[in-house]
């Protein structure tokens, strides 16, 4: 299993791919694959994936096309952490592949400005 850790104002695009298992002609399906999520506690926690915006990817690694299945991560809680998020990759050949991840939400502190005032007397 995968890991990342964002903070919960973040939106950007996590991918599965099926790069180390798919035969030469393979590609992933867009609609029949689907992309869910839970939180710790096993409850659906679909508010963090932006489903309008799954897609198909190019796998960097090689040279196939449409061999990922990408979503946009947002949101997110840190007290709901970790969220297992799994990508189930139905193929042109009528596989199933499943890759699951682990996003860890992670808040930093916020520096706060401070202002200060002197005041002299004469």
């Amino acid at each position: 299993m995968d890991n990342f850790e964002k903070q919960s104002r973040e939106v950007y695009p996590i991918y599965g791919s099926i790069i180390n298992v798919q035969e030469s002609d393979e590609t992933v399906v867009l609609g029949s694959s689907t992309v869910t999520a839970m939180d710790k506690d096993g409850k659906d926690a679909g508010e963090v994936l932006n489903q309008a915006a799954k897609t198909l990817g190019d796998d960097p690694s090689g040279s196939y096309s449409d061999n990922m299945l990408g979503i946009k991560v947002r949101n997110g809680e840190q007290t709901k952490s970790p969220y297992y998020i799994t990508f189930l990759m139905v193929t042109s050949a009528a596989n199933k592949y499943e890759v699951d991840v682990k996003m860890k939400i992670k808040e930093y502190p916020s520096v706060v400005p401070i202002s200060t005032t002197t005041t002299t007397t004469v």
